[in-house]
This record gives structure tokens, sequence and C-alpha cells, in this order.
């Protein structure tokens, strides 16, 4: 990136927070701090209200107003991709919200550059699933605007587990993204603890104006990630054929595959840390034979015990029969 390029880069990126650390920046540009305070004042020098030091960070004078940012074709279309994903992830309003968005954007492009999107528009797709990944009200965006207000959250949830609706009062932590889902990831009050509800469960939201301290709770993904693996969860490993590590694909992600290594004989051994044994046995019983359980012996147990089961419910008929 020429000089040039990284001021003009450098001003878009201190539009975009209130305040930006130095190493942000130097990590950003990939360069020392001695040239981003040459940087800071050619912008300085060239009229730009910057404020901040090095300890505290560097903003932009609240109040300054640039010339409305232009994309490119390449940035369009990277956003673009990304509005066919919330088409298919998100919930009506945060679509809606959205599209507007993209309006602002195609108004801004070179006449080029519109044809150019609109031509791959129509030819970028997301493969639409049998059901729905998110209830068109699944209150995204007001969960969203909680999150960043460090606001409490009246919410009324519907637990499939026990097929019943509670009133819940929450204090938002984070949204994540997994399981063909939405989550929230929240302190709940009722329970004195942090919870993951599935936003598409949640019925109706009611934003409070009570704050919240976010930093009196442990980290929102430190949470999640321990409830999706446990903490005692082992490493297995196992060897299956390399059709069968073809056909598993992104499948292995969600069993929380780690590594992988291809032996001599053209077969792969694979290594997962699985959240639970018994769901983990059952994913690799539909690929028959063609996976062996190295270890642990427990996993191996349980892989035999769910075989022997098997066996015995679909030998019953055809021996009562004989």
């Amino acid at each position: 990136m020429n000089r040039i390029d990284r001021l003009n880069a450098l001003l878009i990126h201190l539009q975009g927070k209130p305040r930006v650390p130095l190493s942000e920046l130097e990590e950003r540009f990939e360069v020392g701090r001695r040239t981003v305070f040459r940087d800071i004042r050619s912008l300085i020098d060239a009229g730009v209200p910057i404020g901040g030091d090095a300890g505290e960070g560097y903003f932009i004078v609240d109040g300054y107003h640039l010339p409305p940012v232009v994309f490119n074709k390449e940035e369009a279309s990277a956003i673009l991709l990304g509005a066919k994903f919330i088409e298919r992830s998100a919930d009506s309003q945060t679509i809606g919200a959205f599209e507007k968005a993209m309006y602002k954007i195609k108004a801004v492009l070179k006449y080029s550059d519109k044809e150019y999107l609109d031509n791959l528009e129509d030819r970028i797709a997301i493969r639409p699933n049998l059901r729905p990944t998110q209830n068109p009200d699944s209150h995204i965006a007001e969960i969203q605007m909680a999150i960043a207000t460090n606001r409490i959250i009246s919410m009324s949830y519907y637990s499939h587990y026990n097929d019943s609706t509670t009133q819940r009062e929450v204090e938002p932590l984070g949204m994540v993204f997994y399981s063909n889902r939405w989550h929230l990831i929240a302190f709940c009050q009722l329970r004195q603890d942090l919870r993951d509800f599935r936003t598409d469960r949640i019925q109706k939201v009611q934003i409070q104006k009570v704050e919240f301290d976010p930093s009196k709770h442990p980290n929102y993904l430190d949470f999640l990630n321990e409830a999706l693996v446990g903490t005692d969860a082992k490493e297995t490993t196992i060897i299956c054929s390399a059709m069968v590590s073809r056909f598993m694909g992104e499948q292995k992600y969600y069993q929380g595959f780690v590594e992988e290594k291809k032996l001599t004989d053209g077969r792969f051994e694979m290594k997962f840390v699985p959240p639970y044994y018994d769901y983990f046995a059952r994913w690799l019983m539909m690929f028959g034979k063609e996976v062996e359980i190295i270890s642990p012996s427990e996993l191996q147990g349980i892989a035999a015990t769910l075989a022997k089961e098997l066996l015995e419910h679909h030998s019953a008929p055809f021996l009562s029969k004989t």
C-alpha cells in the first residue's frame, strides 16, 4: 500500500470507531509507530481534526464530516455476498435494514460498477434450506441494540425442552451464529448464571432503561466454547478411508475436529474433541466399517454397545420368522 492509499485508509479507519488504539493502527497497516505518527500529523496538517495520543488512542473530533464514501466494485461485490447470507440467516427487520443499506451503497457507485453489481446480483445465491433458519421475527435488531448499549432485556422465551414459555430478565453479552441459528449469550437473572438462548425462540422483547456492567461476567465466547466442548472433553482418535474423509466435509467441524494426517496406506488419521461421546459414536456409525476408533476405550465401548443393540433390533423380526 502506497502512502496516499494508506492515509485514505487511515482516515476511514478513524471514522469507524470513537477511539482507535495506536497498536491497532500498527497492526492494520503493518507499519511502525513512527510511521503512524507521521501519517496522523499529515492528516492534521491537511485540516482533519484528530485528537488523542499514543496512550489513549486517536479519534476524529465529533462534528467533522467527510464526503460520502465511494465503494469500488470489488468492495461492493463483497458486501453483496454478505447480503446473500443475511437473507438466509437474519430476521425480517434486519433483512429490511440491510436492503436499505444496499440501496445507499448502490447509489454511490459509478454507473459501470452499478451495472456490474446488477449483473452479479441475480447470479449469486445461497441454497435455501428445507426449513427457515430464523423466525421472521427473531428480534435480532433489538438484541443488537441492547448489547451495544449494555441494557437489560425483558423477554418471553419458549423452551423446547419442557414445552413452556417463561419470562426472563437477562443481561445480553453477545450473539453467536452456530448450528444454523443465531444465539444470544446472556446472564439470566432468573437462573443467576450464563445461558444460551436461541433467538428464534424469543417471543417478545423489551429493552429496559437499566444498564449493566458486562465486565462483571465471564467472556461470552469462553462460556460458549466450554458449553459446546465441555470441561471434561477428551481427545479421540479415529482412522477412516479417504472416501469417508471427503464425505465428512464440513460436518467434522461440528464434531470437535482438531487435525488430520494422511497415512502411508492412503487412509486418514483424525483427532477430535467431541462434547458428548454418545452423540459422536452415533455420528461415526453412519460411516460403517470405513471408520476405526483408535482411542479412547470408553468411546470404543459405546460404539460397540450401539452396534450390538442395532444388530439385535434388526435381527429380531428375521429370527422370529425362521
